[in-house]
């Protein structure tokens, strides 16, 4: 039983890649934006790497562009509600002085994704978020 929480919490806490924590780090506190190509079991996601009230600000404006008027301002809430609620554990983890890592997921803008024949599956404007935990490899420019 201890195994599996271990496993757990392992997971949960992301990556142990100091470069991979590096740039998501200097994405989030600096607001930089970086191509990227990542392996994520198997699959290739390729885009811009955002922190994650960037990608709660994108969620909140691409929903405005939804026909459903009802669905977007629910989407518009519940995102911006989520980008307050994050906001406020970052202030609250820097009130507290930590240095653990609480990075769970990772956030691109205008995701692109190959399939089987390397061709890019054709997108625009797509948002993508993973966990960090889920990914196998990574290069930092795009490939698609």
């Amino acid at each position: 039983m201890a195994n599996k929480e271990k496993e757990k919490e392992k997971e949960q806490a992301g990556t142990d890649d100091a470069i991979v924590l590096m740039f998501l780090n200097l994405v989030e506190e600096d607001g930089i934006e970086v191509e990227v190509t990542l392996s994520v079991r198997g699959t290739i996601v390729s885009g811009t790497l955002i922190g994650a009230s960037a990608y709660y600000e994108g969620i909140t404006e691409s929903s405005k562009k939804l026909t459903d008027t009802t669905m977007s301002k629910i989407i518009s809430k519940k995102f911006g509600d989520l980008k307050d609620a994050y906001a406020k554990q970052k202030q609250d983890e820097a009130d507290q002085e930590s240095d653990e890592n609480t990075l769970t997921f990772i956030h691109l803008k205008d995701a692109k994704y190959l399939n089987t024949s390397s061709q890019p599956i054709p997108s625009s404007g797509t948002w993508w978020r993973g966990r960090i935990s889920s990914i196998d490899g990574f290069s930092f420019d795009s490939l698609v």
